[in-house]
């Protein structure tokens, strides 16, 4: 289960294992792409201060028209912190943004790769605790595992443990908005696959179903239920 303190410490972690990156004097920009009031923007308050208006810019050019990997170390608690508090656009910047830290974070130290491992779980407890979210569940799904390369099971593990009506009403999401003819190799997504259509889902559904909020849930874990029902039938291919 998510609380607010669960969150805040890992941020405050986060912060303290990425704090040796200064931001440097000056900045390489294209003068093309990035303004000088977009630059004055992100040195106008202390890095917790920064706001995602101000930030923003910067997130969408980071090491490619716009400063170096220390610059990005500097910014990245501040940015990861916005894009879980829904302030930075989730749907525009958290695909660019994970994987540019998928790139690199293998090489930084184990202070630095623990703090990303633990906000990960973090954010993930957070986004199973809140629904809708901008980011959907999917997406948290590929960051953790496709992107940085996480073991997907610890997390489906929580997801099965946790009683909210919004981690079931993400997994009705997931019900519709997964599909299994896309062609994945990777294990993450075999592993997603088999459990997708296991007993787990159908009792986070089903808990959630019988303590409904509301008509119109209900009706979202009904037809998710409905849906799983079908998948988990078994099916005779040399008919």
């Amino acid at each position: 289960m998510d609380t607010p303190s669960d969150l805040n410490r890992a941020l405050d972690a986060l912060y303290a294992a990425f704090s040796r990156f200064q931001l440097p004097a000056k900045t390489d920009v294209c003068d093309h792409c990035v303004s000088a009031e977009q630059v004055r923007a992100t040195r106008a308050a202390p890095l917790r201060m920064l706001t995602a208006s101000a930030l923003g810019p910067y997130a969408g050019h980071a090491m490619s028209t716009w400063g170096d990997l220390d610059e990005f170390q500097h910014f990245l608690p501040r940015l990861l912190e916005l894009l879980i508090l829904e302030e930075l656009d989730g749907l525009f910047h958290a695909e660019s943004l994970m994987s540019r830290i998928a790139i690199n974070w293998r090489d930084w130290g184990q202070p630095e790769q623990e703090a990303i491992t633990a906000v990960v779980g973090a954010w993930w407890r957070h986004a199973l605790n809140h629904h809708p979210r901008d980011i959907n569940i999917m997406t948290m799904i590929e960051v953790i595992a496709d992107r940085l390369e996480l073991a997907l099971a610890p997390y489906l593990a929580e997801w099965e443990s946790n009683a909210t009506e919004a981690a079931a009403l993400h997994m009705a999401w997931l019900m519709h908005d997964f599909t299994l003819s896309v062609a994945h190799n990777a294990e993450w997504y075999a592993l997603l696959d088999n459990w997708i259509t296991g007993p787990a889902p159908a009792a986070i559904l089903e808990q959630a179903f019988f303590s409904a909020s509301s008509p119109e849930a209900a009706q979202k874990l009904s037809d998710a239920l409905e849906t799983h029902r079908i998948w988990s039938q078994p099916h005779n291919y040399s008919e």
